[in-house]
């Protein structure tokens, strides 16, 4: 789940000491530094999903066919 706009300009404009977010607010002041990286990560599920999802939708269409 990506965060709301408003999150992450907290986020990016968060300058103070890094020790005091908690882990899961540095990794994701980390991840928001990559370029499209909430894109990125769902094209990646998309692709890795792909045959399984292809499998399913050939075998329903042979269900239809019978």
């Amino acid at each position: 789940m990506a965060p709301t706009k408003e999150e992450e300009i907290k986020l990016k404009n968060y300058n103070s000491d890094l020790l005091k977010p908690s882990s899961a607010e540095r990794f994701l002041k980390a991840v928001l530094d990559i370029f499209f990286a909430f894109k990125r990560v769902k094209a990646m599920l998309y692709s890795a999903n792909f045959d399984s999802e292809v499998n399913y939708l050939w075998k329903s269409f042979q269900t239809l066919e019978v």
